[in-house]
């Protein structure tokens, strides 16, 4: 598995990404496009402009909303100029005016000077502010590229792992075959979510395609149709494959909880064996069930083994009232 994480991106890539979503328009300071962003979080500066800069965040992206816009609007000129020219000599990588305010014209004039952009908006500053650290958030978040094939099953995104040969590939494709979805075969991009924690997705270079020994290359999109497959999908759960010979203890009742960690992120592991004539693919949608019971509170292995030792103990007990 190879992780990387990107350190910072230019201003001018975040307006190419978001500018047409979030309709902003660059205003002034536009020598600063390459200034560098480095954290997803965003700043409202009121107390900066009033003077205190104690603890200042000067490395995030500077909102101005209601607030800021209507206090700079009722300062005299000099004060405006003093405080927004402090701000702009900040490591600031710019600044968004929201809910289509326009910029005090002495911010635009200091933004030129200073190569710092200012961008304006017609939306909400709070709904906005989410908006863009969400984004942010996903841009700056830990990547991985991990071997294995990626499927939905049941709706339990399910990571099939193994080693080279072991059917990971024809395992996934009786998968689709079942009508479960497909989202990557052998190389797997991850990265991290707020809201979905792991998430995988197809590599653009291979797209939907699935390379099969004895068979040669196949498009599981145009084998199955478009419902067959997805972008990206959240991981639930990790199953490792493995030749029956490898190993000599095998779990067999499931009692035991296995996990693994991928990106900081520990998942449900499980690990089945394989061998000629064994349905993978039957036991890998048993997986993705019971891992949904257990979702629910409902341990199939642990409610089995209890009611066992129940029964146990009171025929233990009924042939302790015999003897007596």
């Amino acid at each position: 598995m190879r992780e990387s994480k990107l350190e910072s991106i230019e201003v001018g890539e975040f307006f190419n990404a978001l500018g047409a979503t979030n309709h902003l328009t660059v205003v002034s300071g536009k020598s600063g496009m390459a200034r560098k962003i480095t954290t997803s979080e965003l700043n409202r500066p009121g107390m900066a402009l009033t003077g205190y800069y104690d603890d200042f965040a000067e490395y995030r992206i500077q909102v101005l909303g209601l607030v800021e816009v209507v206090y700079l609007a009722k300062q005299p000129e000099e004060v405006q100029r003093e405080r927004l020219t402090r701000l702009l000599q900040m490591h600031i990588p710019c600044v968004i005016v929201t809910r289509g305010y326009e910029p005090p014209p002495i911010l635009l004039e200091l933004s030129d000077k200073y190569g710092v952009p200012v961008m304006v908006t017609p939306d909400v500053t709070m709904p906005f502010m989410n908006r863009v650290s969400k984004w942010l958030d996903e841009v700056f978040s830990p990547r991985a590229i991990i071997h294995g094939e990626l499927v939905e099953v049941f709706g339990v995104g399910v990571l099939i792992m193994g080693k080279s040969g072991v059917g990971k590939s024809e395992c996934a494709l009786s998968l689709v075959s079942r009508g479960h979805i497909f989202v990557a075969d052998d190389i797997v991009k991850l990265r991290i979510s707020a809201e979905d924690g792991l998430v995988g997705a197809v590599n653009e270079r291979n797209g939907h395609h699935m390379e099969l020994r004895g068979v040669g290359i196949v498009n599981v999109m145009s084998l199955y149709g478009i419902k067959g497959v997805r972008m990206e999908k959240s991981i639930d759960l990790v199953v490792t494959l493995f030749n029956w010979e490898e190993r000599d203890q095998i779990d067999r009742s499931g009692l035991e909880v296995s996990t693994t960690e991928i990106l900081g992120q520990k998942l449900p592991h499980m690990q089945i064996p394989v061998k000629p004539g064994r349905d993978v693919a039957l036991l890998i949608e048993a997986a993705a069930q019971t891992y949904k019971l257990k979702a629910l509170d409902f341990d199939v292995a642990k409610r089995f083994n209890d009611q066992l030792i129940e029964s146990m103990i009171q025929a233990a007990e009924k042939n302790n009232r015999i003897v007596k």
